[in-house]
């Protein structure tokens, strides 16, 4: 049950600009630049490399570094995708370390590889609810995808397919956006098969239960939103 004020006694006024640039993108990169900066953990052995500065907007503009890890986000504004591998165990990370994570390895520093738009579903989730800039997308699958040849897994949207559909071992392509940002929301992921029926993980009454409640969500982002809603799931 929503509380509803019989009346407004006083009240101060927010600049709602906020929450409309909150709702096209907060945080959500709107400039980047690569840039060459020093390396190196002594001020006399140091070595130079490029890293990627990203601006974000969030109340004010901030400007930060992806330091280490800046070639896979330049990656991703080049449409590729990049791993970090490391040279002793081979080992290779996406998302990025800057150094390997195994003990044996003692904190290896990684090097770049590409990695093949591949990949399968390591575990997913239906999304009715998410933060302020993907509100107007809802509903939506977010999943876990492990990278072909990778050890760890990256989070992305599962896009053009059914969430009763989605089950761990889909395979699926990985794409970019039109217009990449240098950020993790530059990719999306597509099946890159046809699901099979025998692996769904739920009934038919399960099934047609999240049908009913994924309309609902739908209605509430079209009510919401009108014309800028942009459910990413067809019921």
């Amino acid at each position: 049950m929503t509380y509803r004020p019989k009346k407004i006694v006083e009240a101060w006024e927010y600049n709602k600009q906020w929450d409309e640039w909150a709702r096209q993108g907060n945080w959500s990169p709107v400039g980047w630049r690569w840039v060459e900066g020093p390396k190196g953990y002594r001020l006399d052995q140091l070595s130079t490399a490029n890293y990627l500065v990203i601006q974000r907007p969030h109340a004010s503009v901030y400007h930060h570094s992806y330091g280490m890890t800046s070639r896979f986000f330049k990656g991703l504004i080049e449409k590729k995708l990049y791993g970090a591998k490391c040279p002793k165990c081979g080992a290779i990370y996406c998302p990025p370390r800057a150094h390997c994570w195994n003990p044996e390895c003692r904190l290896q520093e990684t090097e770049w590889v590409e990695l093949p738009l591949r990949g399968e579903v390591h575990t997913f989730s239906v999304m009715a609810f998410s933060a302020t800039p993907f509100l107007k997308t809802l509903p939506f699958i977010i999943a876990y995808v492990r990278v072909e040849g990778c050890c760890t897994t990256v989070p992305t949207r599962l896009m053009k397919i059914n969430p009763w559909d989605v089950y761990p071992g889909l395979k699926v392509n990985i794409n970019f956006v039109e217009h990449p940002k240098g950020d993790i929301m530059d990719i999306y992921c597509t099946p890159a098969e046809t699901p099979d029926p025998s692996k769904r993980m739920m009934t038919q009454e399960q099934i047609e239960r999240l049908k009913n409640d994924m309309q609902k969500v739908k209605e509430w982002v079209v009510r919401k939103f009108g014309s800028e809603a942009k459910p990413s799931i067809e019921i």
